[in-house]
């Protein structure tokens, strides 16, 4: 079902966009960890930028994994070998979705290490509340990455799949931001994906806290699904 030669290319091609934002999202907790409290991180920080970086990470990633390869041509040797279409869309869904789990795990540990190590310390709550934050922004980064590894299956070149599955992302990062410029925008907030990661919600544990990013896990694992059967049963201009 899993392609291992097609995960080691995909991993050797990607790894350094990961390294990059993974290392800026690190650097970025820690130095809020070791002198911000947890609260104030998750205002300052889990509200906004956490949402453009994995932004960024699926768009770029999403076009590269499949309609990258159809465009330039090279998806017709991967399919000369043994490996099948089912195979292919596999593996890229697993290295997508998993490079974002390990992603938000990583900067999820970092933050709990910097905020126990700080001056002003964290306790048991808080180190559980960075735990809820980052599930949470996992949820958001796979439905992100659902819309574009879709829309990477659905078209055969990369401006249409940048188009479609960047223009849906960057309109759903933008419309929260767009919303705090009045009430006259502030319509915008019903209109974005963003808003079901909830972070006050979370950060207090409301009650029904996580039945958004329910929602957010839901509607990645359909793109996911969507994006798989219309790759494999599609005609391919190889």
């Amino acid at each position: 079902m899993f392609s291992a030669a097609l995960m080691k290319q995909t991993i050797r091609e990607n790894s350094v966009l990961w390294l990059v934002l993974a290392g800026v999202q690190c650097l970025m907790v820690a130095t809020i960890g070791f002198t911000a409290p947890v609260a104030a991180a998750g205002i300052a920080y889990y509200n906004m930028l956490p949402g453009i970086f994995v932004g960024i990470y699926a768009i770029t990633i999403g076009n590269r994994l499949i309609s990258a390869k159809v465009d330039r041509g090279t998806l017709a040797y991967v399919l000369s070998t043994p490996v099948s279409r089912r195979a292919v869309v596999a593996t890229q869904a697993l290295f997508f979705a998993g490079s974002l789990a390990l992603m938000c795990a990583l900067a999820g540990t970092v933050h709990a290490v910097a905020a126990l190590l700080s001056d002003h310390g964290a306790d048991a709550g808080e180190v559980q509340t960075i735990v809820k934050l980052n599930i949470g922004l996992l949820a958001l980064a796979l439905a992100f990455s659902g819309i574009c590894f879709a829309a990477s299956s659905v078209f055969n070149l990369s401006k249409h799949t940048i188009a479609v599955g960047g223009g849906l992302i960057a309109a759903f990062v933008l419309a929260p931001i767009i919303a705090m410029f009045g009430e006259n925008f502030a319509f915008l907030r019903n209109l974005t994906i963003v808003t079901l990661y909830d972070v006050p919600s979370i950060m207090a544990s409301a009650p029904g806290w996580g039945w958004p990013l329910a929602g957010l896990a839901g509607i990645a694992v359909a793109a996911y699904i969507a994006g798989a059967l219309v790759f494999t049963r599609k005609d391919l201009p190889l």
